[in-house]
């Protein structure tokens, strides 16, 4: 008999063991991120450049502010597809893998590549295509954009409603210059210099009104304009334009020490998320 109970006891004790690690791996009682925190844990790099790409959640959220400029309103619920957008601004080094000319006023292989118009960011970003044989790299649309630097957050900046230095360079932390990628704490995405250092072109034509009209889902801009849209301040801005929903506009071949760029990715349509379905 005790030989019996002896294994009746090891025999409940392997059972116990296997329930508690099925809701360990679960989630259930545990500290296990949500989906939104596993940012990390999705990516892609670029084998020509080695870029690092995070991929995006598809998803809606509210776009722009009510209570900031007048072409930031009014804040508007849009949706956009999964992508991959880089986890820094294109830097010198990477800038040179596939331009001849660096034009950039603050040197350094890590610091944001500047002085690049529109024109010479898509050009990067074609050259960049033809040498992986893809034509899946682009420039985030604004939605996409947007969404991405929030990082599920509704505040004014990704970390809160206050300025924090530790996250941005800005007027108020930069002086005067851009400084290497990745040197401020990240947003809760895990993405780096989203607000501050230079601001990024994205693909969108401007239209100071264009919120009023936005389409729900992929909003992609107008279909035409003269200028297109930069996003996220810069190194030289106030705190009023670093904020998740900083936007302006500049002509396509403008070239200036606060103008960088971010490229991102598209998935493969069998992989993207229709923001419309339940």
């Amino acid at each position: 008999m005790p030989h019996f109970m002896g294994k009746m006891s090891r025999y409940w004790k392997q059972i116990l063991i296997g329930v508690l690690g099925f809701l360990l791996l679960a989630g259930i009682g545990g500290n296990r991120p949500a989906a939104a925190d596993s940012m990390e844990l999705a990516g892609w790099k670029s084998p020509s450049t080695g870029m690092e790409f995070l991929k995006i959640p598809g998803g809606c959220y509210s776009m722009g502010d009510s209570t900031g400029y007048d072409y930031e309103k009014p804040a508007h619920e849009v949706c956009v597809d999964s992508f991959y957008l880089a986890r820094y601004e294109v830097t010198q080094k990477e800038w040179s893998l596939f331009m001849e000319e660096n034009r950039s006023k603050f040197s350094g292989e890590n610091h944001p590549v500047d002085h690049v118009s529109f024109q010479d960011a898509v050009e990067f970003i074609k050259r960049l295509n033809e040498r992986e044989q893809t034509m899946l790299y682009r420039l985030p649309t604004e939605a996409e954009w947007e969404r991405a630097a929030r990082a599920g957050t509704t505040s004014r900046y990704f970390w809160g409603d206050e300025m924090d230095n530790d996250y941005v360079w800005y007027y108020g932390s930069s002086n005067f210059k851009t400084h290497p990628v990745g040197t401020r704490k990240p947003n809760p995405w895990g993405l780096y210099d989203m607000l501050g250092n230079v601001w990024e072109w994205v693909s969108d034509w401007y239209d100071f009104d264009y919120y009023k009209n936005s389409p729900r889902d992929n909003p992609k801009g107008p279909s035409q304009g003269k200028l297109k849209t930069r996003r996220g301040g810069s190194m030289a801005n106030l705190a009023s334009y670093v904020r998740s929903a900083s936007r302006y506009r500049s002509n396509l071949k403008k070239r200036h020490h606060i103008l960088g760029f971010r490229v991102a990715r598209s998935l493969p349509v069998s992989h993207s998320v229709n923001p419309s379905s339940p």
